[in-house]
């Protein structure tokens, strides 16, 4: 198409005896190439991406995979839930500095530092668990050494994504990032799956290992814009206080509000249900471990057919897919925790991916929309916070899935979720925007 209306261009300044500067047509060539083409010539997009797909694939591996070796070892729900609050706890007690930091130091070099950490933990896991000395605390450690590079990623990297492609093309480039991490959904739980047959986490930790090491690889290829270096960065004070300086802005924007309200009611209530998805497959359906990796991959299917879908096309009610996909998510999860039927669970799971899909790809495009790019690292970082209070819920519901069952628990845990979040749709809807940042 772009191709077409090259030449047509061409032929009307030989008819019409004008010159145009062939820079104006490559401008309309550009302008109408499909936006995930364009995303994916972007500069230096590409490597960015398979950074992010690594962490990602590793933590709907590791989703899967942690939950039913703690399990089949300890027989406790609490303990499994306990491996996830180490896993997510990070984003909570670092993610505001860490996005702070991502607004005053180097991305890339914070970034390369992270995965070569990273790295290395692995490798040392993959070693133990070779030798046969892992144990519960070894695994909790990696847990956490991987939730704090999650913890770096999501600001750092993402913030950095937003920098390279032009506004116009973020729901694309999210859209595809977010595409990555749900492919990742869909093979990441069957490979756990399989390899859990023998009850060994030697290959993931391997394979984790070689992950994180391509990334670094793939991190030290990037080239951003010259860094400058900016006057009290070392002032711990001045960190504080860019700090606040985020907060505030926060409260300047009714889609930030929105936006964070909501991430924090999901993660703590909704989302929290992964980390007893082990117990509730084994409790209602069957305790093969490939029975589980397929149901967690299809949730990822559904949300990678999802995203595709919200990558497409211009989005206009960007908050409106945002709260209905977060309905719809919540909704299946609570259908999928009566189920004892194979065949309704795994349509639960598909329809609960396209709601995933609204949910995640709308947060990062509503929040990268609406702030600054001045102050983006710090509102992402504050959005690590909230995503962060998903470990205090899986730590409660882990005690009361101990206490009660997990399936009871995961029941109730949803349904004050999506009480919650009904309230927050009808105060949003209700309330008229009023600054310039609202939606």
């Amino acid at each position: 198409m772009a191709s077409i209306l090259s030449k047509f261009l061409l032929c009307q300044t030989k008819t019409k005896n004008k010159v145009y500067n062939e820079n104006t047509l490559k401008a309309y060539s550009r302008y109408l190439m499909n936006p995930i083409i364009e995303v994916l010539k972007t500069k230096d997009f590409k490597k960015l991406w398979f950074i992010g797909t690594t962490g990602m694939s590793m933590r709907w591996i590791e989703q899967i995979a942690l939950g039913y070796y703690v399990y089949q070892i300890t027989k406790d729900e609490f303990l499994v839930g306990l491996v996830f609050f180490f896993r997510n706890i990070p984003m909570l007690l670092f993610g505001a500095f860490i996005g702070v930091i991502s607004d005053e130091f180097d991305k890339k070099n914070i970034l390369k530092a992270t995965l070569l950490i990273t790295t290395v933990v692995y490798l040392l896991l993959t070693v133990s668990s070779f030798i046969g000395q892992l144990n519960y605390f070894q695994i909790c450690f990696g847990a956490f050494i991987a939730g704090l590079a999650w913890s770096f990623d999501f600001p750092i990297r993402r913030s950095l994504l937003s920098e390279i492609v032009d506004k116009r093309l973020y729901p694309s480039a999210i859209g595809l990032d977010m595409t990555s991490s749900n492919l990742a959904r869909v093979i990441g739980p069957i490979l756990a799956g399989i390899v859990l047959q023998q009850v060994n986490l030697f290959p993931i930790y391997l394979f984790g290992t070689l992950m994180f090491l391509m990334a670094f690889v793939a991190c030290t290829r990037v080239e951003v814009d010259g860094y400058i270096k900016k006057e009290n960065t070392n002032s711990l004070n001045y960190l504080f206080n860019d700090l606040i300086e985020g907060i505030k802005y926060i409260f300047t924007s009714r889609t930030l509000i929105t936006v964070l309200v909501v991430t924090i009611i999901m993660n703590f209530l909704v989302f929290t249900y992964q980390s007893q998805l082990t117990v509730l497959v084994q409790t209602n359906l069957s305790d093969l471990p490939i029975i589980l990796g397929v149901l967690a991959a299809l949730e990822g299917l559904g949300a990678t057919l999802g995203t595709l879908m919200i990558a497409n096309f211009p989005l206009k009610r960007g908050m409106m897919i945002f709260l209905s996909g977060s309905f719809l998510f919540g909704i299946c999860i609570i259908a999928f925790a009566f189920s004892k039927l194979f065949f309704i669970s795994i349509l639960l799971m598909i329809i609960g991916g396209f709601g995933m899909a609204g949910f995640g790809t709308l947060q990062s495009i509503l929040i990268i929309s609406a702030a600054d790019q001045k102050i983006r690292g710090r509102v992402l970082g504050i959005l690590a916070i909230t995503i962060g209070t998903q470990p205090i819920g899986a730590f409660l519901l882990g005690y009361f899935s101990r206490e009660y069952g997990s399936v009871s628990a995961v029941k109730i845990s949803v349904i004050i979720g999506m009480i919650l979040l009904f309230l927050v749709t009808v105060l949003y809807l209700g309330k008229k925007p009023n600054s310039s940042n609202s939606q």
